[in-house]
């Protein structure tokens, strides 16, 4: 067991990786796996990602303590009473917590770039009626992923992209770090509710 070799700040989510725990309970996770299990723990892991990089001061984590990390977390979540399957039923993948190909992986290269002001503005109370319709939460994220996604000045980026998927993912794991876990969890979940839905 190489325990210890993840640098994640667990503490400060504590109480997401019980819900996590709750909402990926064994006996449920296969059936409601893309509802609450996956979007759940997919929170939790930005998140957690997010509150860490207040210290770290990097939005992603390198693709070797990405593995001791990812192995903590299902230990941690397995020790609450979560599905030992998770990693097959929510596809988890080092992509989930990695830079991906995101040309910016940290707080400093981020905030160089992307008005951080204005996308705060964006996202920090989310309208659960209106966003899915509106969209000024995701059309932020999706402009700012777009615009870190350039940074390397290779070719343009398109919506959908894995490049631009890998850029949307540091951008919530920045919001995430600014909102603090519980408005972070809800913004997440409602973004993802739109996308089911």
């Amino acid at each position: 067991m190489d325990a210890g070799k993840c640098s994640l700040n667990f503490t400060a989510v504590g109480d997401l990786i019980t819900t996590t725990a709750v909402d990926c309970f064994a006996s449920f996770a296969p059936f409601l796996a893309n509802v609450i299990c996956c979007p759940q723990l997919q929170a939790m892991l930005t998140i957690l990602i997010g509150q860490s990089s207040k210290q770290t001061g990097s939005l992603a984590l390198d693709p070797t303590v990405a593995t001791y990390c990812l192995s903590d977390v299902q230990q941690l979540l397995l020790s609450q009473g979560a599905s030992d399957e998770l990693h097959n039923i929510c596809s988890l993948h080092l992509s989930n917590v990695t830079e991906g190909s995101c040309p910016v992986s940290t707080v400093d290269a981020f905030e160089a770039v992307i008005d951080s002001s204005k996308l705060l503005e964006a996202c920090h109370k989310i309208d659960p009626v209106n966003e899915c319709c509106s969209r000024t939460c995701q059309n932020a994220i999706n402009d700012a992923s777009q615009k870190i996604s350039f940074k390397d000045g290779g070719l343009t980026s398109y919506a959908g992209s894995p490049k631009v998927d890998s850029c949307r993912n540091v951008v919530l794991r920045w919001l995430s770090s600014r909102l603090g876990p519980s408005s972070a969890k809800q913004m997440l979940r409602q973004i993802s509710n739109c996308n089911v839905n």
